[in-house]
């Protein structure tokens, strides 16, 4: 009898040990504190995010983290700053940690640009790349060139010529990095005599008011008005 229970009470006994190292395991909190915050903070699979403080940090408390063991700790999502990862270490006695963690800032990548060169014929007048400008003092006997440098790569960019006496050019150009544009260009001319008309402004026409119409006479009193007429005219003859 004693062999056939004995499986029985070492599984009972592990049963035991194991509800006891449970019931004993320690805790403790574990504060991080991320110099600059912004972005989200896990300690193993907790995540909350970690927005700024007044003075630009940010801090979360972890509450009941196991003691005697490490705990993978990941910072991402600050703008910025490169991710964080590494591990912190809760002792047994489970005494509250605080850790502080400082983000290296992402390298900075360097801003694509790019060249136009513009050859204009007749010389004279003004070259605009957007904002940018610059002038000829030329006489329009000749030529001039104009270079935009550090010109911002795969944005939309508007090239406009303008010259006294000549059409205005427009054309939109799009450069990758290191790219340089180079263009030759000769400027219409408009032909004498081409001004432009102003559209005459509309005058605002009054409708006539309706003159009043004269209503017809009834046949007795037509009748009447005629030999009143022809009673006058026989009394003058007499006269």
């Amino acid at each position: 009898m004693g062999i056939i229970h004995r499986p029985m009470r070492v599984v009972f006994l592990i049963a035991l040990l194991a509800l006891a190292a449970t019931a004993t395991a320690a805790t403790g909190t574990i504060q991080i504190t991320v110099h600059p915050g912004g972005g989200t903070i896990c300690l193993g699979t907790e995540c909350h995010e970690n927005p700024a403080l007044a003075d630009g940090t940010g801090s979360i408390v972890f509450e009941n983290v196991e003691a005697g063991r490490y705990h993978m700790v990941n910072v991402y999502g600050t703008p910025g700053y490169k991710a964080y990862l590494g591990q912190v270490y809760l002792d047994l006695s489970g005494t509250s940690l605080m850790r502080d963690i400082v983000l290296d800032p992402q390298p900075s990548s360097p801003r694509e640009t790019g060249s136009v060169k513009v050859y204009i014929t007749p010389d004279g007048g003004k070259a605009c790349l957007d904002k940018m400008c610059e002038l000829s003092a030329g006489d329009r006997t000749g030529s001039w060139s104009v270079e935009f440098t550090d010109v911002t790569a795969n944005t939309n960019h508007t090239l406009t010529l303008a010259n006294e006496g000549y059409e205005t050019y427009t054309k939109e150009i799009r450069l990758v990095s290191g790219e340089i544009i180079s263009l030759t260009l000769t400027l219409n001319q408009i032909p004498p005599g081409n001004t432009t008309v102003p559209t005459p402004t509309p005058v605002p026409t009054t409708t006539p008011e309706p003159e009043p119409t004269t209503a017809d006479l009834p046949w007795p009193v037509s009748l009447i008005a005629v030999g009143i007429c022809g009673a006058v005219l026989v009394l003058k003859g007499r006269v």
